[in-house]
């Protein structure tokens, strides 16, 4: 990452902080979010193609990649070794035009996966990856079911107020704007553990109907809050009356040191329908996760995130990771080394009996930029009591050849 942006592409969404503010410039209104909101080159990802907008309205960008993986003491049923194709698009398009206000766009967010031979297909049939390897954080999030292809956020985004505030609402990917640690929330070019990508505990869902709220506060201040169903699952219609189940949340971010360094804050409220027995059982949780994140030089940036919810309900009841990218080779400044370490604690009750109440991972990557267009990603993680069991641990290994365009 390039210290000379005032503000760091540490505010990314799925994609970095614009560099549109040079050392000695001020940073401008709309630029926050912006950053949150727009695409532009991510930190190691040369090939990520940013169309001009302001001339032809459209932003875009496409990746493809090849990955295998090979476990030591994966669970049981689970194949040891998967060959897998991966696939993430996304596209802004400009609808409405309007350089005050920032305009209304159309954003566009397509996934999919599909397993290259019949022993990493999933028991049930399906090409698609089996997610866990019996681990409770997946070793790649970007590896989704039960359908091969869907769009996680289908939805209009309105700005308003002078480009300071900004509505998105439709079918959202609340991944896309909230808990977004830039070194960490892409996992085609960084960690693919999804401990590290995104917080195990905040309930954030994509591919339902939903809504986002960002507000600046000034300079170096913002808030966000959203509001989405839970019930549907990826690729069905999102708009359907299967669930009641909601969850809220919220996001406060504070820059600092010139945009080198960014605290974000993020509180949720759930609330889970499921059907029971005894009839509808509803479930809610709440917590509260906080991370920092901080550039000190062009060469390494580091993150932490924390976190508790009151109830496991669909996630953690407790989480501690903190990682850090290292750029090694001043000649190869796309290439960088990628390290992290998490902790999740899971509730033991009655309802939910466990053997272990942590599970710890440890992962190293590394993101060899051959091309603008071509990266190779290596990774090695350890996973120690998978899923609370008595499988004491897990070894991943995996490797991704991952086109941009």
């Amino acid at each position: 990452m390039k210290t000379k942006t005032i503000i760091q592409s540490i505010l990314a969404g799925l994609v970095a902080m614009p560099s549109l503010s040079l050392a000695g410039e001020s940073p401008q209104p709309g630029d926050i979010l912006e950053g949150i909101n727009m695409f532009t080159p991510e930190d190691g990802d040369a090939a990520y193609k940013v169309k001009a907008h302001e001339k032809y309205g459209a932003q875009w960008g496409l990746d493809i990649a090849y990955g295998y993986w090979g476990a030591h003491r994966a669970s049981v049923d689970t194949p040891c070794n998967n060959n897998l194709a991966l696939i993430h698009g996304q596209l802004n398009q400009r609808l409405i035009k309007n350089d005050v206000d920032g305009g209304t766009w159309l954003r566009v967010e397509l996934s999919g996966s599909w397993a290259l031979d019949p022993s990493s297909e999933r028991a049930n049939g399906s090409t698609t990856f089996v997610e866990g390897f019996g681990a409770t954080t997946s070793v790649h999030p970007d590896v989704m079911g039960p359908h091969d292809l869907f769009f996680p956020e289908v939805a209009l985004m309105q700005y308003f107020a002078g480009k300071r505030a900004c509505i998105i609402a439709g079918v959202v990917n609340l991944t896309n704007y909230f808990d977004a640690v830039s070194i960490a929330n892409d996992s085609f070019s960084s960690f693919v553990n999804s401990g590290f990508v995104n917080s195990t505990i905040l309930p954030l869902v994509d591919s339902n109907a939903g809504a986002v709220l960002q507000v600046e506060l000034g300079k170096s201040n913002y808030v966000m809050a959203a509001v989405s169903r839970t019930g549907v699952e990826m690729g069905y219609d999102p708009f359907n009356g299967r669930s009641d189940g909601y969850v809220v949340v919220g996001e406060y971010g504070h820059l600092f040191r010139e945009g080198k360094g960014v605290i974000r804050l993020n509180p949720f409220f759930q609330m889970i329908d499921e059907e029971r027995d005894d009839g509808a059982h509803h479930r809610r949780n709440a917590g509260l996760v906080g991370s920092v994140e901080f550039s000190p030089s062009d060469r390494v940036t580091v993150y932490a995130r924390a976190g508790f919810g009151a109830k496991q309900a669909l996630g953690n009841s407790a989480e501690l990771s903190f990682g850090a990218h290292l750029h090694p080779f001043s000649r190869r400044a796309d290439d960088f080394v990628g390290l992290s370490y998490g902790v999740f604690k899971g509730a033991n009750s009655a309802d939910e009996p466990t053997e272990h109440s942590r599970e710890s991972v440890l992962e190293l990557m590394y993101n060899l930029q051959l091309t603008s267009w071509l990266k190779v990603v290596p990774h090695l993680q350890y996973i120690h009591n998978p899923a609370y069991s008595a499988n004491s641990d897990a070894c991943i290994f995996g490797v991704q050849g991952v086109f941009s365009f």
